[in-house]
């Protein structure tokens, strides 16, 4: 599907606030832009609505994926070491990454890259409406949660009422959306190409945890905060730990 480059000068909320005086700015602000403005478009039926857990789904799966790639690009230029990382085959086949290193920069982030982490990003927001810490879900409930259902028929699915669950496999939804966002990040388009060209790898994850919470705010009324958070969380837990083949 096409996307709309944003215009060179246009800013988001979090232009001055999350970006301020970082040398990136500028490009982080224009790629967060394309995010949140592109993002819903593929997840739209016909009437142009957004079936809500599936959109927050993508968003998780998707932000849980690119922090993984951030990780893994500071890894292969020695920024990060390696020694802390694993992978684990299931007996169905599937191999998943494993290591503290990668939890940290999901959640909350690496100030080394001025990365603010996915937690951050959606509990900000959440006690900015009112939320108190008692209203929000528990992070290390959400980790043990997706690993309980990692090689079972559960799989990447959140652990929510059936009413909330989104229409799409979580894993289903990761592949298709990074295909969709992946440019973004690229700023590869078909007419031209970005103004700054690609944003470096290991400023991927902050870029689509800062989209995630944007998101999350403008739909922050649709249903309890609770569920929506445990959607995105675990669904990004899971994106994280996926390995591509």
């Amino acid at each position: 599907m096409p996307h709309s480059p944003p215009r060179q000068n246009q800013t988001t909320g979090s232009d001055g606030v999350v970006w301020k005086d970082f040398p990136q700015a500028a490009h982080l602000n224009l790629v967060t832009t394309e995010i949140v403005r592109n993002f819903p478009r593929p997840l739209q039926d016909d009437q142009r609505r957004v079936h809500a857990p599936t959109l927050f789904a993508a968003l998780g799966s998707v932000c849980g994926f690119a922090s993984q790639t951030s990780l893994l690009a500071l890894i292969k230029s020695g920024l990060r070491p390696e020694q802390d990382m694993m992978t684990h085959t299931l007996a169905g086949g599937r191999t998943f990454l494993f290591g503290e290193p990668l939890n940290q920069i999901l959640m909350q982030g690496d100030a080394s890259v001025h990365n603010p982490g996915l937690w951050p990003c959606l509990s900000g927001p959440a006690r900015q409406n009112g939320c108190s810490t008692q209203d929000l879900p528990d992070l290390n409930t959400q980790f043990a949660s997706v690993a309980s259902r990692l090689g079972t028929a559960e799989e990447g699915m959140p652990d929510v009422d059936a009413h909330f669950r989104p229409l799409i496999a979580t894993d289903t939804l990761r592949e298709a959306m990074w295909a969709y966002v992946e440019p973004i990040f690229q700023q590869d388009y078909p007419d031209q190409p970005g103004p700054y060209g690609p944003l470096p790898k290991p400023f991927w994850g902050s870029a689509m945890a800062v989209a995630t919470g944007m998101l999350f705010n403008t739909m922050f009324r649709v249903m309890d905060v609770r569920i929506a958070m445990t959607i995105i969380l675990q669904s990004a837990i899971f994106g994280s730990k996926v390995i591509e083949t």
